[in-house]
């Protein structure tokens, strides 16, 4: 990744842990009938962070399946 996709996912992640933050303290200070939104916020954002962390590899390519289906067409 380049300098400018790697500023891009860190503003991303302060963003989610700022929302998060703020959803949290919102909470805690309404009742609860009334902290329903706040609450599905900071899980969204809780729930983004923790994808965010996950890396997932997509599977090598095989050039001998990519041959084949190329004759194929």
């Amino acid at each position: 990744m380049d300098d400018t996709a790697l500023l891009r996912q860190t503003i991303r992640r302060c963003t989610a842990v700022l929302v998060a933050t703020l959803a949290t303290v919102g909470v805690s200070l309404q009742s609860p009938s009334e902290a329903s939104f706040l609450l599905i916020l900071a899980t969204a954002s809780v729930v983004y962070l923790a994808v965010g962390f996950i890396k997932v590899k997509p599977p090598a390519e095989n050039p001998e399946s990519s041959a084949s289906t190329e004759d194929e067409r």
